[in-house]
């Protein structure tokens, strides 16, 4: 679709999908040319089913790829064997024909799908507050207009992770084609947007199979600090403020109440990657129940016999597809140092039995293991990623040591691990990032958590790192498809990816 040529109404996109109120059930509904006449936008309904459609286009764009997991995988550290596709992914090889080879691992170039999140998004917010129903309450209607704002902020912040500067639309009956709009002000843009909306979202839902996988204000909130710490990587003239912003945004999600960190057992631990646990924030909702099948995820790569059934019947169905290098489990987890993670989420991490033998539990719920259908939310942002985020913040502010050690030690004491008793300084802020590389992995986090704090440029961090040279020249984006680029005069490639 020439996503940059066309109008960027919602009227000329088709396939929106709907949950409905009642039964939590992906279902078909009007086509979106229909959505956008007089006989829908009638009532309470029809909001909630255009927000739901908003969901659906942003769930289908991590549906299409081995987008989730690209920020496991593009630092390296992992034994890829035969996976060519993912092991372009870790050497950065973003245009060669090894991406393409399998699980359309060359899905995130493309924007498109991502652009049809933001336009129902932008849809929602131009219909909801027209609606006359008088059934359809003011808090209601608000609470929506907001919830949709929150889908076209975040779906913006993925996006400025994955390309840097994208077009800027908010307006869903705008032709204009649009240039690269910079980052920084994509980001602030957003942030304005959240801070208009935050107080109309609702702390919490009373129906439980909403948790997470709805705009909450915690949500709204723990999205902003993300924002925050991005651009502190990037505008060094405005850092300092960007760390104060992110430590406070952080304080107000903890003093909600409605967040907790569980308990790490063999037991609830599978809960907590299920999804829609006391821990999550925000979530993609997944289930294999309503239809929703996936396994394009890590995994269907690093778990094998009896949990899935091995690819090629790998060492009698006893090989993962991938296994994690052992120099960095040594590093995140240093040999006689006490941790739960280790205990729980690796079986035979240093392979023993065979040289693919190694497992990584964490992602264990797998509805079928003939198909490797994945059958948990996709995990956005959780209480863990939260503190520590914001424990970054305090390190990096220099003159708040003693709040961020606490924040760190809480991630710690949950999985059983000694506290921190160093000192501030580089050395808190070395530990807290190595923090997030132990709590977070596979969770999507760590490459993007090495390019806002330029650690893809240290050899010791990033196995396949960056020269300062390439970073500037954005290597750690993803090269545009090129159908937007041939399609707009206006969009310019990523410089690095301009051969």
């Amino acid at each position: 679709m020439k996503i940059m040529q066309t109008r960027f109404k919602i009227g000329l996109l088709v396939g929106l999908l709907a949950f409905t109120v009642s039964c939590k059930k992906f279902l078909e509904v009007k086509p979106v040319d229909t959505l956008s006449g007089s006989e829908f936008w009638k009532n309470e309904d029809d909001a909630v089913k255009g927000i739901n459609g908003a969901y659906r286009l942003l769930l289908d764009k991590f549906l299409e790829s081995t987008l989730y997991n690209t920020g496991d995988f593009r630092a390296g550290w992992w034994n890829w064997f035969n996976k060519r596709n993912l092991a372009a992914l870790g050497r950065n090889d973003m245009l060669g024909g090894d991406l393409n080879s399998s699980d359309n691992s060359a899905g995130p170039k493309n924007w498109t799908q991502f652009y049809k999140a933001i336009a129902a998004a932008n849809l929602c917010i131009d219909r909801i507050p027209g609606i006359k129903d008088p059934a359809f309450s003011a808090q209601n209607r608000k609470a929506l207009v907001a919830e949709a704002r929150f889908i076209r902020a975040f779906t913006y912040f993925y996006m400025v992770r994955l390309y840097g500067d994208v077009p800027l639309q908010l307006d869903p009956y705008e032709t204009a084609i649009k240039p690269r709009a910079d980052m920084i002000s994509v980001l602030d843009t957003c942030i304005a947007d959240l801070r208009s909306c935050e107080q109309d979202l609702p702390i919490t839902y009373e129906d439980p199979t909403n948790r997470a996988v709805r705009a909450t204000r915690g949500g709204a909130l723990t999205l902003m600090a993300h924002m925050y710490m991005w651009k502190a990587g990037f505008d060094a003239a405005h850092k300092q403020e960007c760390w104060q912003q992110t430590a406070a945004l952080g304080k107000r999600v903890m003093d909600l109440g409605v967040y907790e960190l569980l308990p790490y057992t063999k037991e609830t631990f599978q809960t907590i990657f299920k999804g829609r646990s006391l821990e999550g924030i925000f979530e993609l909702s997944l289930d294999i129940n309503y239809g929703v099948q996936f396994h394009s995820l890590i995994a269907q790569w690093v778990l094998h016999e009896p949990i899935i059934h091995s690819s090629g019947d790998l060492y009698g169905g006893f090989g993962s597809e991938i296994t994690p290098k052992r120099a960095f489990l040594d590093k995140i987890y240093p040999a006689g140092e006490p941790d739960k993670r280790f205990d729980l989420w690796f079986d035979d991490p240093y392979s023993n039995a065979n040289p693919q033998s190694a497992m990584y539990l964490k992602f264990s719920s797998v509805s079928n293991p003939s198909t490797r259908d994945y059958d948990a939310n996709f995990l956005i942002f959780r209480y863990a990623d939260l503190l520590l985020l914001r424990a970054e913040a305090l390190a990096n502010l220099g003159n708040q040591d003693a709040e961020a050690i606490t924040l760190l030690n809480m991630v710690r004491t949950r999985a059983g691990a000694r506290n921190y008793s160093g000192g501030g300084g580089t050395a808190l802020q070395d530990a807290i990032f190595l923090e997030r590389a132990k709590e977070l992995w596979g969770e999507g986090h760590f490459y993007y958590d090495l390019v806002r704090t330029g650690r893809v440029m240290d050899r010791n961090q990033c196995e396949n790192y960056l020269t300062p040279e390439q970073f500037q020249r954005r290597a750690w984006t993803w090269p545009i498809d090129l159908g937007a680029v041939k399609n707009n005069p206006l969009i310019i490639q990523n410089e690095f990816w301009s051969r």
